[in-house]
Formats: C-alpha cells, sequence, structure tokens
C-alpha cells in the first residue's frame, strides 16, 4: 500500500514537472515569436521611416544618392536612390520624367525589411522662370476651324500629370473615331459625326473638379510671326533655300542655335540638338525623317515660319510648330510637342501627336514670358512595394 502511494505521488510529481515545463515553454515559445513580430513591425517602421527621410532629402537636392546608415532609436534604415523612367520599381522603361526609385531598408536585430518605390518629383521653383507663351500650351491650337476626320489620337507622351488640350479660336467638327487626351475649346461652334462622340473622345487626364470636356471660351491671342524681326538673334543665317539631309548634331538646351531661312527650308534627315528655325518659306519635312530629343522632356527644334508647315512620311517630329499659315501632317506622321497655326491643321493619313509642354529656351527670344515661383510639392507615388 505505501508502494502504491509513493508511486502515484511520484508519478504525479513528473506529470506536474511536465506540464509545468510544458506551460512554461509555451510561454517562452509565445513570449520569443511575439518579440519576434514586434522586431519585424519596428524594421517595417524603421524601412517607411528611411523612406520618408529620403523624399525629404529629395525636396531639397533632387540630386541627392543614399544614406548608407540611419541611427533610430531602436535598429537602423538606409536608403538609395536612382533615376529611372520607369513605372514600376526596376521595370521596364515608360517614358516618364522626374522619376526616382527609393530602396529603403528597416532593421531590428536579425529582422530586415526592404521597400522599392517609384515617385515622380514635382518640384517648385524660386524666383522669376521662364515659361511658354500661352498659345503654345496645347496639343494643337488654330485660329481657323479645326476638323478631324477619324484616326487622330492627340494625348500626351507618358505623361499622365497634364492634358493635351485642344483649341480653336473657329469652330470644330470631328467626324469617326478620334481620342483626345485633353479638353477641347473653341470660339465659334463643336459638332461631331455621330452626335455625342464629343462627350466621348475627349477624355483629359487632369479634371479634378469636374468641368465639361468641350466647352465654349473668349478668344486666344495667336500673334504673327515675321523671321525678319529676330535676324538679329540668329546663330546662322542662310538668305535662300537650306536643306538638311544626313545626321545633323544642333545646340544645346542651354545655348540652342538659331537658324534664320530666308526662303523654304526642307528636311530629310535625321537630327538631335536644340535649335529654333525661323523660316520666311515654307518648312516640308518628307521621307523617313526621326528627329531626336536629347532628353525625356519638352522639344529639342522650334520650327516657326511665317507660311506653311508641310509633314508628309514616316516622320517622327520632336518639335513646337508654329506656322503663319496652315500645317499640313500626312503620311504616318508622329509628333511630340505641340502645334500652332493661325491658319487651318489638316490631318491627312495615320496621324498622332503626343503633347509635351514646350521648351522655355526655344520660345523665350520670340515670345518673352515669365511667371512665377511655386513652393514644392510631395511628390507622386508610382508604385510601393515591401
Amino acid at each position: 500500500m505505501g508502494k502504491m502511494i509513493l508511486i502515484l505521488v511520484v508519478g504525479t510529481g513528473i506529470i506536474a514537472t511536465l506540464t509545468t515545463y510544458n506551460m512554461l515553454d509555451s510561454s517562452n515559445r509565445l513570449l520569443e515569436n511575439a518579440i519576434s513580430e514586434y522586431d519585424l513591425t519596428q524594421a517595417r517602421l524603421n524601412a517607411e521611416s528611411s523612406f520618408e527621410l529620403a523624399i525629404k532629402h529629395l525636396l531639397l537636392d533632387t540630386n541627392f544618392t543614399n544614406r548608407p546608415t540611419i541611427p533610430l532609436k531602436r535598429g537602423s534604415g538606409s536608403f538609395s536612390i536612382i533615376t529611372t523612367n520607369s513605372r514600376l520599381p526596376d521595370g521596364p522603361s515608360a517614358g516618364l520624367t522626374s522619376v526616382r526609385q527609393i530602396n529603403a531598408t528597416g532593421r531590428v536585430n536579425n529582422k530586415v525589411v526592404n521597400v522599392k518605390s517609384t515617385i515622380q518629383l514635382q518640384m517648385g521653383t524660386t524666383g522669376p522662370i521662364m515659361v511658354a507663351p500661352p498659345f503654345m500650351r496645347y496639343g494643337i491650337i488654330s485660329d481657323q476651324t479645326i476638323t478631324m476626320n477619324g484616326n487622330i489620337t492627340i494625348s500626351d507622351d507618358n505623361n499622365p500629370l497634364i492634358n493635351a488640350n485642344v483649341h480653336t479660336n473657329s469652330n470644330f467638327q470631328m467626324n469617326g473615331n478620334n481620342t483626345i487626351k485633353g479638353f477641347l475649346t473653341y470660339v465659334g461652334t463643336a459638332h461631331s459625326n455621330p452626335s455625342g462622340r464629343l462627350n466621348t473622345s475627349f477624355i483629359p487626364n487632369v479634371n479634378p473638379t469636374n468641368i465639361p470636356v468641350h466647352r465654349r471660351v473668349e478668344p486666344i491671342n495667336i500673334p504673327s510671326f515675321n523671321p525678319d524681326a529676330f535676324l538679329s538673334r540668329a546663330t546662322q543665317i542662310h538668305t535662300g533655300n537650306l536643306s538638311l539631309s544626313g545626321n545633323r548634331t544642333l545646340g544645346t538646351k542651354d545655348i540652342p542655335q538659331i537658324i534664320y531661312v530666308g526662303g523654304d527650308l526642307t528636311i530629310s534627315g535625321n537630327i538631335t540638338g536644340y535649335a529654333a528655325f525661323i523660316v520666311k518659306g515654307n518648312i516640308n519635312i518628307n521621307g523617313n525623317v526621326t528627329i531626336t530629343s536629347p532628353d525625356l522632356t519638352g522639344n529639342n527644334l522650334g520650327l516657326y515660319t511665317m507660311q506653311n508647315v508641310n509633314v508628309n512620311g514616316n516622320v517622327t517630329l520632336r518639335a513646337q510648330v508654329f506656322a503663319n499659315q496652315n500645317v499640313n501632317l500626312g503620311g504616318n506622321s508622329r509628333v511630340y510637342g505641340g502645334i500652332t497655326a493661325k491658319g487651318t491643321i489638316n490631318f491627312n493619313g495615320n496621324v498622332s501627336i503626343y503633347y509635351r509642354e514646350p521648351t522655355p529656351q526655344l520660345t523665350q527670344p520670340f515670345w518673352p514670358q515669365t511667371g512665377v515661383s511655386t513652393p514644392p510639392k510631395r511628390p507622386k507615388l508610382l508604385a510601393y512595394f515591401e
């Protein structure tokens, strides 16, 4: 009997000991898991803090590149910044401008959290700045009636922060299916065939107050252009016709060439660099022409004529265009920039216009404008992945 009691007491003690051990072990593991989760959460917060610190540095200096070590109250962080034109981190080119990829890291003990993001800068300016004249801030603008007969695309050049607007100081007529990533404004009347297409073809990228996509407005002054008034500013003078073929390299963005042409200008080759052509005759762009922009913003050519601009063939044109008379677009024409005409704008063929905001260095010598400074804005977040 005594042995039985002893066995029961010892067995009960062993069971109690094992139960206590298991309870303590379970508590320890729960505590370790809680500490691990807490460290992971803190590491994530450190990564987010590093990302925010990168934004702060970029607002002060758009060329800032990295902070390899950031001591924090608990753990540490770091970040690196690279320039990209992709919408996604480590993604393919999307032709975007002012984009930075931020790689941010947070660390606590043995926990590490990595964050990759892309942001688009929306920096402010200080002091007076050069801006393009109002009549050049459109995808297309004309003093006369604009008619679109289908298959016309007018959109932004991979910059969803701007609209590719259309304006006429007269009437607007649209037939068939066209796509315009902006507003339509007109002084006279606007019609479409089929009826109602005006409401579906104009799709602004930016319309925060939900205003109508087409509406009647006051006229916009489009001045006449006389190249002779700017002859003294020319860096090259050609009294007769000028034909450009082959490969040509022109000036820089800060010091563009100003080329006066007393007759017609014909372009049938490939051009890179910056220049404003001021032409008394017609501007003819024919054949397989590629005009390359050295960067992804603005335009590298100003094509300003007293007469007509004629574009025909497989043409890739990066330019801001001004014609005292008409602009005639034919063939497989792709215009990266904007078109201003005191006459009409004629579309004949497969024509696409990708609006880019004008380059003020190419307009300032002829239509000087100044703007005011603006405070820096927080960059636009394009993508954020952990």
